[in-house]
Formats: structure tokens, sequence, C-alpha cells
């Protein structure tokens, strides 16, 4: 309980403080460093499988907002098999992952079609 107050206080403070996440973000790096982080579970490539748990890092970028995403990276949710990411990563690495993931939100097309 208490980590996730910390990591709520800390994602608070980064978005005050960031007029828009994404801006700020390089999403060369994020990509970088959502292969080393994330790729172990998460599809994060461009027409990634849209699957449910874990979702592809190209359905995340259709579906959720970005301070939802923040949200999920820094705080996920208590039964998500997610590691809380405030851990793991700089707010700069969360603001690259964001960006690589915002990157992937546009016309996709689905292999084998």
């Amino acid at each position: 309980m208490t980590r996730t107050v910390l990591a709520l206080s800390a994602l608070a403070v980064l978005l005050a403080t960031s007029p828009s996440m994404a801006e700020t973000g390089d999403a060369t790096r994020g990509e970088a460093i959502a292969q080393q982080q994330c790729a172990r579970c998460h599809d994060i490539s461009r027409g990634g499988a849209f699957k449910k748990m874990p979702p592809s890092f190209q359905a995340i970028a259709i579906y959720r907002t970005e301070p939802d995403i923040w949200a999920r990276i820094i705080a996920p949710s208590p039964h998500a098999a997610m590691p809380e990411m405030v851990w793991a990563l700089t707010p700069q690495e969360v603001q690259d992952v964001l960006a690589y993931i915002r990157s992937l939100d546009g016309p996709v097309t689905i292999q084998g079609q």
C-alpha cells in the first residue's frame, strides 16, 4: 500500500511538471528501453498481436490515453503481474517509453493480410 501511495505521488509530481509527456520523450530511446524492460512479456513491435494479457504496445497505443499509460507504468493494478516500473525506470525513461508507445498509434497492417 505504501509503495502504491509513493508511486502515485511520484506520478502526480511528474504529471504536474510536464505539459505533454510524449513531447519530452524520445521514441527511439523508448523502444530500446522497452526492448530491455518490457519485451519479455509485451509484444512491443508495430502491428503486435492484439491480445488481452499482457497487451501489445500497439493495442496500448490505440486503446489507452497518455495519463492511463503513465499510471499503469508507474503503479499498475495490484492484481496485475506487471512490476511497478517506478522502481526500475527514471522519469525520463518513462517519458521515452511513453513516446515510443504513442508513436505506434496509427493505422496497422495485420501480418499475413
